[in-house]
């Protein structure tokens, strides 16, 4: 299948009228609209190909990585907080929101062996377990007893072996990162939790450098508690 640049997503930072199709991306845990293939971030963004030949030469000599694991599909789909690494020119990277738009902001290598995961779902299982299910498609089993996290908090978990390190959960004080809505990729503290007891979903009263912004909580990223985890420019 084919896409045709004009229908191409914003996140793919191309023209839409010097050549007639893009990349599509393959299927993956991120939305066709969320996400930059491989092959893109390379030539288009990174710039580290002039054409997706040499892309794909990169690609099949194992120089790219997506959280620790090497990828050879020049569609394979990376998304938000994905960590892309390039180790023989030590060059690594987080993709974040800036402006609407899907970035790969340069990080520290030590940096690059762990990511941060929103807990969307949380699903009971037998033998006492409970199974959390994070918004780049990936899961993990905790004991019951344990399992103090709520669907909206963020885990820090390494790549590629998946050990959760830390909990950020969504609580006043708390920095994160706007993830929808017109204000994408603004990052500030939460200032108030507003529980509506109602069919209307929950906000959240964001402090972003001295001005409020009131949001879905559904759009909000947990990134840290006093400060974030993660470099965001």
């Amino acid at each position: 299948m084919h896409l045709k640049r004009l229908r191409a997503s914003k996140n793919y930072h191309m023209p839409k009228k010097t050549a007639k199709f893009a990349v599509l991306s393959s299927s993956g845990p991120h939305g066709k609209d969320e996400c930059i293939p491989v092959g893109v971030l390379l030539r288009d963004i990174l710039m580290f190909a002039k054409t997706l030949s040499e892309a794909k030469t990169i690609l099949n000599d194992s120089q790219l990585l997506v959280d620790g694991k090497i990828i050879k599909d020049y569609k394979h789909p990376v998304g938000f907080m994905d960590v892309v690494a390039l180790p023989k020119i030590k060059k690594y990277y987080r993709i974040l929101l800036k402006t609407g738009k899907l970035v790969p902001v340069e990080i520290e290598s030590k940096e690059s062996s762990f990511k941060l995961g929103k807990i969307i779902s949380k699903k009971a299982l037998h033998g006492g377990k409970i199974q959390f299910g994070l918004h780049d498609g990936r899961t993990f089993v905790m004991d019951v007893k344990k399992a103090v996290y709520k669907v909206g908090d963020t885990v820090q978990i390494t790549v590629p072996s998946q050990e959760v390190k830390s909990h950020q959960p969504v609580a006043i004080g708390n920095v994160v990162m706007v993830t929808g809505g017109k204000h994408i990729g603004a990052i500030g503290k939460i200032k108030k939790l507003e529980i509506i007891e109602s069919p209307e979903p929950n906000m959240v009263l964001v402090d972003i450098d001295g001005t409020e912004l009131r949001t879905l909580k559904d759009y909000i990223f947990v990134m840290g508690t006093k400060a974030s985890l993660i470099k965001v420019e």
